[in-house]
């Protein structure tokens, strides 16, 4: 069904809210775009443990720092770039004592066991951190990086949201 401009009375698009003649806009009484249905949330990407999460941003005491995320089935460690350079044996090496504790790998490097995790949150509305014990540990990431965090939670049980 073609409309007319109230206007001029040339025919109107379907797409277009103005005349392309005369350029007066029309208000349509029915939707000219429909909505697709709701979005189906994205599956969680598949990983293998141990994994890598880079250009992650945490804070050591007070301060910012740029490093990376170690992933493995007993938990998470946050690896500072001034503690590196991290290579795949580095990495490997990477035991903890107590694999139920925290403690420091390095000068700003730590370790933190998935029994301390709470809950890993990313939503601009809220916070984006890691909750240890009840209190907040800021960390940023790129969206890959949290597409990975998602998956992590998901294979180790973690909530995150």
């Amino acid at each position: 069904m073609a409309d007319n401009c109230p206007s001029c009375g040339a025919p109107l698009s379907e797409t277009n809210s103005k005349c392309q003649q005369c350029g007066a806009s029309t208000t349509r009484r029915t939707p000219v775009f429909t909505r697709g249905g709701p979005k189906a949330p994205t599956p969680a990407a598949d990983i293998t443990l141990p994994c890598t999460v880079p250009e992650a941003r945490f804070t050591v005491g007070e301060a910012w720092t740029h490093g990376l995320l170690y992933l493995t089935d007993l938990g998470l460690s946050f690896l500072a770039d001034q503690d590196g350079p991290w290579t795949p044996e580095r990495l490997a090496a990477i035991m903890p004592p107590d694999p139920g504790s925290p403690h420091r790998i390095a000068d700003s490097s730590f370790y933190v066991p998935l029994n301390r995790i709470d809950r890993i949150q990313h939503s601009r509305l809220t916070t984006f951190a890691v909750f240890i014990r009840g209190q907040k540990k800021p960390l940023r990431l790129t969206p890959e990086g949290w597409n990975t965090i998602d998956a992590y939670g998901a294979k180790v049980g973690i909530s995150t949201t």
